[in-house]
């Protein structure tokens, strides 16, 4: 009987082989996959005891729900966005992750988890941040970074003036270096506007220059800022900014969508009336006193006086003016309403807005002033670099 015997070049052997079954060798590598398999499993396993789904709800400061908001595990590529309901669903790597809360106008916030599955978050818009920005122009600045003569105003200064229809009137001692000048205060006139007590300035309204009627008919509800560039600073607009630049920016839409109503009435009187003469007869005879003293004569006969005194002939009576014009125009009524919707997204912005102001005066019906304002800025990204 022979023996399998394994030799090395000797001739000497080395050890014995035996045969083995094909079987038994399957079942070795069998055994070693099935551990492999089951240390990954078990890895999964963990994995997935650690994970947490996060569900939560996205709201302004208002409480209005915020649609679209990008909701990013930090340090992830895992994310989610709200839906039309504001609501979100996220899978956290473990409980102690950071949600990133990022929308367009509303300041980036960080939330952590800390083990919760249902978490309600606050966006603050960046809005205030805004209010730093000074339009400078083709461009804007910072505030505090500005070296120039430029001076603004801000809706928040004009949005609370009633004092008149125009937006020129509203901005009468806001603006330091400008002069407003008004030739009558009848409803609806306009105060002309001077830089340093030079001329007429230039007036640009979204980067379009206009004259000074489009400015007035602007409703204040649809101004953003108003930027007042003097000396040096205007120079970027050429020789017709010689007497300075008004640059007027309109208000654009960011963030959810918001719908504001704002209304206003106000009631007109005289500031001061002086009293006046007002019978007939004593204005008469002290007129030809009057004359008697300057002329040596009078052309007003006794006759004439007796008719006033007496009152009796409808061409000689007295008539109160002056109370007259008081009690039927006194109070009159400025009122104005504007309705707008605004809102956006990081691919389009949209901002409608109408107006109507009625302004009547303390003179009569026959100076009635009425001016109605559709306003819209719309703006989309068509492409990569259009807009």
């Amino acid at each position: 009987m022979k023996k399998n015997l394994l030799l090395d070049q000797g001739g000497n052997p080395l050890l014995k082989r035996k045969p083995e079954r094909i079987s038994s060798r399957l079942s070795g590598i069998l055994v070693s996959l099935s551990f492999a398999i089951g240390l990954l499993v078990c890895a999964i396993h963990v994995s997935a005891q650690n994970n947490i789904q996060v569900r939560g709800n996205v709201v302004d400061t208002v409480g209005n729900v915020l649609v679209g908001v990008a909701v990013r595990v930090k340090g992830t590529t895992t994310g989610s966005a709200t839906d039309a309901l504001g609501n979100f669903s996220v899978t956290a790597p473990n409980a102690n992750a950071v949600l990133t809360i990022s929308y367009v106008g509303f300041n980036t916030l960080d939330v952590p988890v800390n083990g919760r599955t249902s978490i309600k978050i606050t966006l603050k818009s960046a809005n205030s941040t805004l209010q730093e920005v000074v339009v400078t122009g083709f461009g804007s600045q910072k505030r505090e970074s500005i070296t120039g003569s430029i001076a603004s105003v801000t809706s928040k200064d004009i949005g609370g003036v009633h004092g008149g229809s125009t937006v020129s009137t509203a901005l009468a001692g806001k603006i330091p270096g400008v002069t407003f000048r008004q030739s009558d205060g009848r409803p609806g006139s306009a105060a002309n506007i001077q830089i340093r007590n030079m001329g007429t300035p230039l007036y640009v309204i979204d980067n379009v220059q206009q004259d000074q009627s489009q400015f007035n008919n602007l409703a204040p509800n649809d101004i953003e800022s108003i930027s007042v560039l003097k000396d040096a600073s205007a120079a970027i607009y050429g020789v017709r900014a010689a007497n300075g630049v008004i640059v007027v920016t309109t208000k654009r839409g960011a963030g959810a969508t918001r719908i504001n109503v704002d209304g206003y009435l106000g009631f007109q009187n005289w500031y001061r009336f002086p009293n006046v003469l007002t019978n007939s007869y004593d204005y008469m005879r002290y007129k030809a006193e009057a004359e008697v003293n300057s002329n040596g004569s009078t052309g007003i006969t006794q006759t004439e006086l007796d008719k006033y005194k007496a009152g009796t002939d409808p061409n000689y009576r007295s008539f109160n003016w002056r109370d007259y014009v008081l009690k039927n125009n006194a109070n009159a009524p400025l009122n104005s309403i504007n309705a707008n919707f605004s809102g956006g997204t990081d691919k389009m912005t949209y901002y409608v807005s109408a107006t109507n102001l009625f302004q009547n005066s303390v003179l009569g019906k026959e100076y009635l002033f009425e001016r109605s304002n559709i306003q819209s800025n719309v703006s989309a990204q068509v492409a990569n670099g259009l807009k």
